[in-house]
């Protein structure tokens, strides 16, 4: 879990160590509808996971994107 909350915190162009699993889309201002697509094809491309487009609504948070990727 700590190496994908490096990789999403890269992304979202946050510290290291400043983002948690139970962070909350809310909470990161980097984090909007532009970026939750970006997230979602960088976890796809990075882990060979296919999201479901009725899903990405619901990840809200790294824990909820990690649940596809273990």
């Amino acid at each position: 879990m700590e190496e994908f909350l490096k990789f999403m915190a890269e992304i979202l162009e946050m510290d290291e160590g400043a983002l948690k699993a139970g962070t909350t889309q809310e909470e990161v201002e980097t984090w909007d509808s532009l970026m939750q697509l970006r997230l979602v094809g960088e976890v796809e491309a990075k882990y060979g996971v296919m999201i479901p487009m009725d899903e990405i609504s619901k990840l809200t948070t790294p824990e909820a994107f990690y649940a596809y990727v273990k």
